[in-house]
């Protein structure tokens, strides 16, 4: 079953952007779109946008710099989403809550931090939560975005703080970069 954008203006969108977004080597910029969500994000200069490697782990759109893999990278970045209709998060608090207390159950010696809030380019605000030190020993930024029914998750994860301090120039480009385009995307199978 084959899943079709049926939304015209969507469909517009996704021409112009399709066809401006082909850098030397490739796209730099993408639309993420699903069940009450669609926007678009820009690689950073120098990261690569890549829609294949995370598909296994249920990620669209993966971000590592150039030259290097999205499994062997030190750094990496990908857009998820969840839904802001379910009970457990109405709201952008509440699953920023979630998220936190979901990451200490499984790494109580977490470090947690709000990180100042990001403007995006279409003028929404991106609270920014630091997740240091999990049980892996990793380093995440999350921004979250709200979306109107669904949240929009910018994901930086870094194997080492000095590593997380050398790309969170790149983190903050992605997160900038994210354009909503509209909550009414309506699907038909062909």
């Amino acid at each position: 079953m084959k899943r079709v954008l049926a939304d015209t203006n969507i469909i517009i969108t996704l021409l112009l952007i399709s066809a401006a977004s082909y850098a030397q080597d490739g796209p730099k910029t993408g639309i993420i779109y699903g069940k009450n969500h669609a926007f678009f994000v820009t690689a950073p200069d120098g990261w690569v946008l890549d829609n294949q490697s995370g598909v296994a782990d249920g990620l669209f759109a993966v971000f590592y710099e150039e030259g290097q893999t999205w499994q062997g990278a030190e750094n990496v970045m990908y857009v998820t989403t969840a839904s802001l209709e379910v009970k457990k998060h109405k709201t952008l608090k509440k699953l920023i809550a979630y998220d936190i207390k979901k990451f200490k159950k499984h790494s109580p010696k977490i470090k947690i931090e709000y990180h100042d809030t990001l403007i995006t380019q279409d003028s929404a605000s991106a609270i920014v939560v630091n997740f240091f030190g999990d049980s892996n020993g990793n380093y995440e930024s999350v921004a979250y975005i709200d979306a109107g029914k669904t949240a929009a998750m910018i994901v930086m994860s870094a194997r080492s703080e000095a590593s997380h301090r050398k790309s969170y120039a790149a983190f903050e480009s992605l997160v900038k970069s994210y354009f909503f385009i509209s909550e009414n995307v309506n699907f038909e199978n062909k």
